[in-house]
């Protein structure tokens, strides 16, 4: 995973209770994942604020896991619906997780799946 990139934008979110709170716009490779706030913005047809992304929008789908939603591009969405069917495990620190919509867990997915890999919006 050398070749691997990764830049954020902005400050890391709040955390609240055990879980981070949802709410980035990351672009990969192959399309965009939006969490939280972003997420609920597309689904009421509202600007993201985020410069570069509007193209990608239209495609976007609704993955939903454990109460949490967010919308990914067709392929990511197929991909992490995928994934999430399968039970599939997260490198996370030490640890392998199971793999949930949480904002961590969701960037190290994404990152594991390899190629760039950038956070737009927090």
């Amino acid at each position: 995973m050398a070749d691997d990139t990764l830049r954020r934008a902005g400050p890391e979110p709040p955390e609240r209770g055990s879980r981070r709170v949802v709410c980035m716009v990351v672009s990969c490779d192959d399309g965009l994942v939006l969490t939280g706030v972003h997420h609920e913005k597309l689904l009421d047809g509202e600007p993201l604020d985020v410069p570069g992304v509007e193209d990608e929008l239209a495609g976007c789908r609704t993955v939903a896991h454990l109460g949490l939603a967010v919308s990914a591009s067709r392929e990511l969405a197929f991909d992490l619906r995928t994934a999430i069917r399968l039970y599939e495990r997260v490198p996370l620190g030490d640890d392998d997780v199971a793999l949930t919509l949480d904002d961590p867990v969701l960037l190290a997915w994404l990152l594991h799946r390899g190629g760039a890999v950038e956070v737009l919006a927090p």
